[in-house]
């Protein structure tokens, strides 16, 4: 293959099957970024599932977690490096952003909800900040995304980690965003929308088998287990709940 070749792989966690596409949400924002830039004919791809508990022997010799990118004889494995190279390689469509308001408006909601979800927290009140934070830069701006009407790189990474807190939390924990939050749900709206991230979206099933799989989460409520079984057929929350107050921006 030359170098100047415009067909990447990404090697994601593949899901509970050990086959199919699983519920990574690092996984996901470089799914959504190729499929971007494919649509931008900058590039082609292909998404090679591994099973992380018996990654095959030609993975085993160039890579040691996941996601993975190999561009010809390129391999890169740290995510901030992934995109840096997409956005050196692949410019268009350009997807980055300088706005910091928009970074740190996000920033801490993924790890707060990671302390709620593995028990460090015991109530959602540090979740509850974070998103409320969020709701409150979305409703100033009145962007569709987080830094105006079109995806960039900070969506591609945030929004993977929005619908993990939606179906997660509501299967584990009970809780919910809240509806009061319209603009934060608004935001989820205009990503259910979007071709490509209902095209890179994992199911309900394999995000709540993800999270089921880490030793810290509370156990799935037995009433659930049926809910969630990922032998069924698969389910997206891609909806806007009824009990959202309000008229979202659209």
């Amino acid at each position: 293959m030359s170098k100047s070749s415009n067909h990447v792989q990404l090697y994601v966690r593949a899901g509970w099957d050990g086959t199919g596409y699983g519920a990574c949400p690092f996984c996901q924002r470089f799914y959504i970024v190729l499929d971007l830039k494919a649509k931008g004919h900058a590039l082609t791809y292909d998404i090679i599932s591994v099973n992380t508990a018996r990654p095959p022997p030609e993975f085993r010799k160039f890579a040691n977690r996941l996601p993975v990118l190999k561009h010809d004889d390129e391999v890169i494995m740290d995510t901030e490096e992934i995109q840096q190279y997409l956005d050196v390689h692949f410019p268009k469509p350009d997807l980055r952003y300088t706005n910091r308001d928009a970074h740190t408006a996000c920033l801490d909601v993924f790890s707060k909800f990671s302390f709620f979800i593995k028990n460090v927290s015991h109530t959602p009140d540090h979740l509850l900040k974070e998103l409320s934070y969020l709701d409150s830069y979305l409703d100033r701006t009145g962007n569709k995304f987080m830094c105006g009407d079109e995806l960039t790189n900070l969506d591609c990474n945030v929004l993977p980690k929005l619908q993990h807190i939606r179906v997660a939390s509501k299967a584990f924990k009970d809780f919910e965003i809240p509806g009061s939050m319209t603009y934060l749900w608004g935001y989820l709206a205009n990503a259910y929308k979007n071709d490509t991230f209902k095209k890179t979206c994992p199911s309900d099933q394999e995000i709540v088998h993800h999270w089921s799989e880490k030793k810290e989460t509370t156990p799935l409520p037995e009433s659930k287990q049926k809910l969630y079984m990922v032998e069924s057929t698969p389910r997206f929350s891609l909806d806007i709940p009824a009990f959202v107050n309000g008229h979202y921006r659209k």
